[in-house]
């Protein structure tokens, strides 16, 4: 039976990033599978520029409400949406439509997120968490109690890994979770994608993600710095952005500025940069999931990552890429790098591999189906007047595949 949905998030476009791909792929699966779906994000205050045009119109309705300004918490910069109309707003669009299902994404976002699981009218209200927070977190902590009452509103608690769980745990005790893993559109992510020609005449490896702390260009780029050393077929291309951009530029020797490649923001033409690469290689030290890792396995580009939970949730060392024990480990990354570059035959056979874990495991099809047998048990159980049955699975089970 087709449901009337709303999907609330601090983050959609034209902010990148893994929670605005989350949100308009779960959108646009069930829109696809006949759901009535209506996703409601704020308005950017900066709007980031990208160097690719704009996505087509999506197939469902957007409201936007409020607006999301810039800030830093975590060690990345975050989205917080801040207007005094945003509970005026959310009760006007949800007497109108009538929701089945209200599905807030990062349910610990300031104002917009909170408000949204409170003005909530749908008999359903789910809520993902994506965020790994470090061990005694200070803020989490300090806002524990009133946040537990917060999430007692919530039917259902889903995390996008096992990594996520584990974070939250110490602080939520209580709180059970059902880790459904982020799902990744295997037909735009494909390896048939075509290369861009600019990037033809070297050999490139592919970094992406968002010039924070966290995500480890600075050792990307003195990996590649040292890699260059050995070899001189390499080029080190690098999508993304942020505040840190000049002082990341400065970590490039003069005589190899023509072989890093500072491409910018880039939304709709990822695939093609990743058919562009022999290697994806990101020396992150703090993720959730690993959405990036999850794009190139689906593109068939072999990864050298950090050894992550959450990034282990998603490939597997020696079958998928090659996993590193710590992020500033340099001289590891280097070895992987060059290990791959001179057996390109093993490269390929990780890149197959990891889009055939990809294709059965975190496809898109798949992820809808998990969502949709949540929604309809929740119903189920509402409309019949009983009590709420767990919809968790215990903390460690194991993401599919």
């Amino acid at each position: 039976m087709p449901l009337r949905i709303a999907i609330v998030s601090d983050y959609y476009y034209p902010q990148l990033g893994g929670i605005t791909e989350q949100v308009h792929g779960q959108a646009t699966e069930l829109t696809r599978r006949g759901h009535e779906v209506t996703v409601i994000v704020p308005r950017p205050l900066v709007v980031p520029r990208t160097v690719d045009p704009e996505p087509p119109p999506p197939d469902f309705e957007i409201q936007r409400i409020g607006v999301a300004l810039p800030s830093y918490v975590n060690g990345s910069q975050t989205l917080q949406t801040l207007s005094p109309r945003i509970p005026f707003a959310l009760d006007r669009v949800f007497r109108e439509r009538a929701f089945d299902v209200l599905h807030v994404h990062n349910p610990f976002g300031v104002m917009f997120p909170m408000a949204a699981i409170m003005r909530s009218r749908a008999p359903v209200t789910v809520a993902t968490t994506h965020s790994v927070v470090p061990a005694g977190y200070r803020l989490l902590r300090a806002f524990a109690r009133p946040l537990r009452v917060l999430l007692q509103r919530v039917d259902a608690h889903v995390a996008v890994s096992n990594a996520v769980v584990n974070s939250f745990r110490p602080h939520f005790p209580a709180l059970e979770f059902q880790v459904i893993a982020n799902g990744v559109d295997t037909s735009f992510f494909h390896p048939d994608a075509e290369p861009l020609p600019h990037l033809a005449g070297k050999r490139n490896i592919l970094f992406v993600g968002r010039f924070d702390p966290r995500n480890g260009l600075k050792h990307m780029l003195e990996a590649f710095v040292e890699l260059r050393r050995r070899r001189s077929d390499t080029r080190l291309v690098v999508l993304g952005d942020g505040p840190m951009r000049p002082l990341l530029k400065r970590l490039v020797p003069p005589e190899l500025e023509t072989d890093v490649r500072f491409e910018g923001r880039v939304n709709r033409l990822r695939p093609r940069y990743l058919a562009s690469a022999e290697i994806f290689c990101t020396p992150c030290r703090l993720a959730s999931f690993g959405m990036v890792v999850l794009e190139a396995m689906s593109s068939g580009t072999p990864v050298v990552a950090t050894r992550l939970p959450g990034f282990a949730e998603v490939m597997r060392d020696g079958a998928h890429g090659l996993m590193i024990d710590q992020p500033d480990d340099v001289p590891a990354f280097v070895a992987a790098l060059n290990s791959l570059l001179d057996n390109p035959q093993r490269a390929r056979t990780l890149g197959q591999a990891g889009r055939e874990r990809v294709v059965s495991a975190f496809a898109w099809s798949r992820v809808g189906d998990s969502l949709e047998e949540l929604y309809t048990r929740l119903l189920t159980a509402r409309r019949a007047r009983q009590p709420m049955p767990s919809a968790a699975r215990p903390w460690v089970d194991q993401p599919p595949g």
